[in-house]
């Protein structure tokens, strides 16, 4: 109905005028590393369609507590699956360099 149009139905975007938000501070995006040690009122954490290797559970926790009152995550059950089962793997080559460098006495 154009009633439902004009309000806005459950679950839908819709445009606000600018002058009609409540004051805010604005960040157009910030990726979840530029966040890092930040905290906000509210997040939207975009999340991409499908999932990939960047997207893990640490960089999903790290988004999600960004957030000191409420978090909005947008993207599919299956994404937010997906990136809980897969943890970071570090590979850093620490262990080959230390053991060239370390010097036992």
């Amino acid at each position: 109905s154009a009633e439902e149009d004009e309000a806005g139905a459950e679950g839908r975007w819709r445009a606000v005028p600018p002058l009609r938000l409540p004051p805010h501070q604005t960040a157009f995006a910030m990726t979840v590393h530029k966040a890092q040690g930040s905290e906000f009122d509210r997040v939207l954490l975009l999340l991409p369609a499908q999932a990939g290797r960047v997207l893990t559970r640490e960089l999903l926790y790290t988004g999600v507590t960004r957030a000191r009152e409420a978090v909005v995550v947008c993207g599919s059950e299956d994404v937010v699956a997906d990136a809980v089962a897969a943890p970071t793997r570090r590979r850093s080559g620490l262990l080959a360099r230390l053991h060239g460098m370390v010097v036992v006495r």
